[in-house]
């Protein structure tokens, strides 16, 4: 069993000695292996890369890779799970700090567009070497994205819901949002040159909004715009 497995499971027993310090040091460790693993992929490819060069990259021993992972697959599976749990912890904060519907798709969608933005690196790596996992291992991904998916779905059900829509699909619109946040992962070789991350999300968000909008909905937005309100780290 993986170490980070094992050390959370332990710390959630009645009498753990397990103690935060330790859970604290095996995600860094994790998260070592993890930025390591992102280079080597990406500079030599899934299969080339071996289980000595994550180690080398993360500067640790192969012996302790095999202490948090399985093998190779094991290790891209993880950096690419971690990306679909990151979506799964940040939309619901940003979601329920919010009552209004046009107001919570608003904030759901730009903690997706800020998460591709972290981690643009690994999701475009997912694009590429996704088909090299196992079957089991892309059921569960898929899962997890469904997971995510179905946050965003229920935010424009409920804009269609209290009649501020356009008659559209919801689940083609919760994709048009999907697909708009990981095309700055798929092109941000060129987009970062012409527009800052806030610039392109809130282009791309608009667009979607006011393609899916009626009267009703446009004069909602105008009324309450968390998007224009939207400065990320005090940036402009």
């Amino acid at each position: 069993m993986q170490a980070a497995s094992t050390a959370k499971k332990a710390a959630r027993r009645p009498g753990s000695t397990v103690t935060e310090n330790r859970l604290r040091k095996v995600e860094e460790r994790r998260r070592q292996i993890f930025s390591g693993a992102l280079l080597c992929f990406e500079q030599k490819g899934y299969h080339e890369t071996t289980i000595n060069d994550l180690a080398d990259a993360a500067g640790v021993s192969s012996g302790l890779i095999y202490q948090y992972f399985n093998d190779k697959r094991d290790v891209l599976f993880q950096v690419i799970l971690e990306i679909l749990e990151a979506y799964n912890r940040d939309l619901p904060g940003a979601i329920s700090r919010y009552e209004n519907p046009l107001d919570r798709l608003q904030a759901a969608a730009i903690a997706y567009f800020s998460v591709i933005e972290k981690r643009h690196e690994a999701a475009l790596m997912a694009y590429r070497e996704t088909k090299s996992l196992d079957q089991d291992q892309i059921r569960t991904l898929k899962a997890k994205e469904f997971q995510t998916n179905d946050l965003i779905l229920q935010c424009v059900s409920q804009c269609i819901d209290q009649g501020l829509c356009n008659e559209i699909n919801a689940e083609l619109t919760t994709y048009s949002v999907i697909t708009s946040a990981h095309m700055w992962a798929l092109k941000n070789w060129r987009l970062r040159k012409i527009c800052t991350h806030r610039e392109y999300t809130v282009n791309a968000i608009s667009m979607i909004l006011n393609s899916m909008l009626n009267d009703k909905g446009k004069a909602a937005l105008q009324a309450s715009n968390i998007l224009a309100q939207w400065n990320p780290k005090g940036r402009s």
